[in-house]
């Protein structure tokens, strides 16, 4: 932060004042995450065009100003399809119905398998409660209802969220402003995925703006919520639950009060990278895809959806 990017060659140079404190190959980016205040020249933002790689603006509490997108797609057919799915109320029902599944179900296994190591620690019928939310997804008829499902077990699961963490106080879902650190972890990650999954649909060709479960609002990338809502849990969720567990950040890395708390600018840098470094990690187990490659997929089996007019499952996370 407080910092500016220049170009040098085919290499972007990161520099404080009239100190260089960077040095970035352009083969070691995918995309490039910006928080704060920070200069870019036009030949550098330019040259990350030219290469393909996406850059998201973020102020320093987390919220996206908006996003450089290289090469949209020009698949206009796409997006026609995309907008006679929306007007298809069956298959915005069907679709919703499948994202709030995929959703439960990543809730219910996160459960599990912190219960498998933690005996005792979590309210013993809850992933059964989840199931039962499950199993009344055909009952729903419309977005609100489905949401309304959803509301059902997020009360559920963030009850259990809040036993799984040992080192901090959660105390329960609180979005704006974030008043905890376990809180503003959890929305900031939610921020970055989301914003990167917008430019992955928009490479695919949607308009990301055209949510089917999340339906239309002015301003919101609705189809990326829809479709990070089976990634919170295996990516950000686990991912805050193990940097506060192992104290790799704690409440000393944050700042603010009553009107919400954020992470450092140095715990930020420490975020950013161990964020990265998930999304480069096998998804489950050594020779899976990563992470970033689920995306990938998702947002390309996505497509294949739309066009053919037809719903298929999610990705289900099933380490």
């Amino acid at each position: 932060m407080g910092s500016s990017v220049r170009r040098k060659g085919q290499r972007l140079q990161v520099w404080k004042g009239s100190e260089k404190i960077s040095d970035l190959r352009l083969f070691d980016l995918e995309r490039l995450v910006v928080v704060g205040p920070v200069d870019f020249s036009t030949q550098a933002l330019a040259l990350l065009l030219d290469r393909g790689i996406d850059v998201s603006f973020l102020t320093t509490r987390g919220r996206l100003r908006g996003s450089l997108v290289s090469g949209q797609s020009r698949n206009v057919y796409l997006r026609l399809a995309q907008f006679d799915r929306w007007r298809d109320a069956d298959f915005r029902i069907a679709f919703g119905r499948e994202v709030v599944r995929g959703k439960l179900t990543c809730q219910r296994r996160i459960m599990i398998r912190y219960e498998r190591n933690h005996p005792g620690q979590l309210e013993p019928d809850a992933p059964d409660r989840i199931q039962e939310l499950v199993d009344r997804l055909p009952e729903m008829m419309s977005a609100e209802e489905l949401m309304g499902l959803e509301g059902a077990a997020a009360s559920v699961y963030y009850r259990q969220f809040g036993r799984m963490l040992t080192t901090v106080s959660f105390p329960g879902r609180k979005r704006r402003p974030p008043p905890d650190p376990a809180n503003a972890l959890l929305s900031f990650g939610y921020v970055i995925l989301t914003n990167e999954i917008a430019g992955l649909l928009e490479a695919q060709g949607f308009d990301p703006a055209i949510g089917y479960l999340h339906g239309l609002r002015y301003g919101r990338n609705s189809l990326a919520l829809d479709v990070i809502e089976v990634f919170r849990q295996p990516l950000i969720d686990r991912l805050t639950l193990r940097l506060l567990n192992r104290r790799q950040l704690g409440p000393d890395d944050f700042e603010g009060g009553e009107g919400g708390v954020r992470l450092l600018p140095d715990s930020l840098k420490l975020y950013l990278q161990l964020y990265e470094e998930q999304l480069r990690s096998p998804s489950e187990g050594k020779e899976s895809p990563t992470w970033r490659r689920r995306l990938d997929e998702q947002a390309a089996a996505l497509k294949e959806m739309v066009m053919a007019g037809t719903v298929a499952p999610l990705y289900a996370w099933e380490e």
